[in-house]
């Protein structure tokens, strides 16, 4: 039986690659109403870190180029403009012990994005918020755990997205 379990595993392996089964992370999406050309219309940042509209567009631009089938394109030529909204961002200590000392701490995102007829402005699409986390040890990097944050958050994004449509 032990001989067998190599084969047994490739053989698996090579039938959900033939139904057509994909890990979320890299399941191709179809953008709703067959929409192909799109434009990052706005990135609404409330928050003070500046470094997050540009990542936030960077990411999702890779994000989408690599799992739809799209053009990024002027505002004039597009067919849907795409809003990502934050509606939060904060990093939080998560403390412990009778003393207080920090563990760890915590970079949170709460985002939204929504794609939006660009002829009359009205919704296509929206993800709803979508809130994700990322612990990080004291001493170490906020801004990448962020970064990791948001990464995730563009995921399930393009996740929620694929199974809408």
């Amino acid at each position: 039986m032990q001989r067998f379990f190599p084969y047994l595993t490739f053989g698996l392996f090579l039938l959900l690659l033939g139904c057509g089964y994909h890990f979320s992370a890299s399941a191709p999406i179809t953008l709703p109403r067959g929409i192909v050309s799109i434009h990052i219309q706005e990135v609404d940042n409330p928050t003070l870190e500046a470094w997050i509209d540009p990542y936030l567009r960077s990411r999702f631009r890779d994000e989408f180029t690599r799992r739809a089938q799209v053009d990024w394109v002027d505002a004039e030529h597009a067919e849907a403009h795409v809003v990502l909204r934050i509606i939060s961002y904060s990093t939080d200590t998560e403390l412990s012990g009778a003393q207080d000392q920090t563990l760890r701490e915590r970079a949170t995102i709460i985002l939204e994005t929504e794609f939006r007829n660009a002829v009359d402005g009205s919704r296509i699409w929206s993800s709803g918020h979508i809130s994700e986390y990322e612990t990080f040890e004291v001493g170490t990097n906020e801004i990448a755990a962020g970064e990791r944050a948001i990464e995730n958050a563009i995921r399930r994004t393009a996740d929620l997205l694929g199974a809408d449509y």
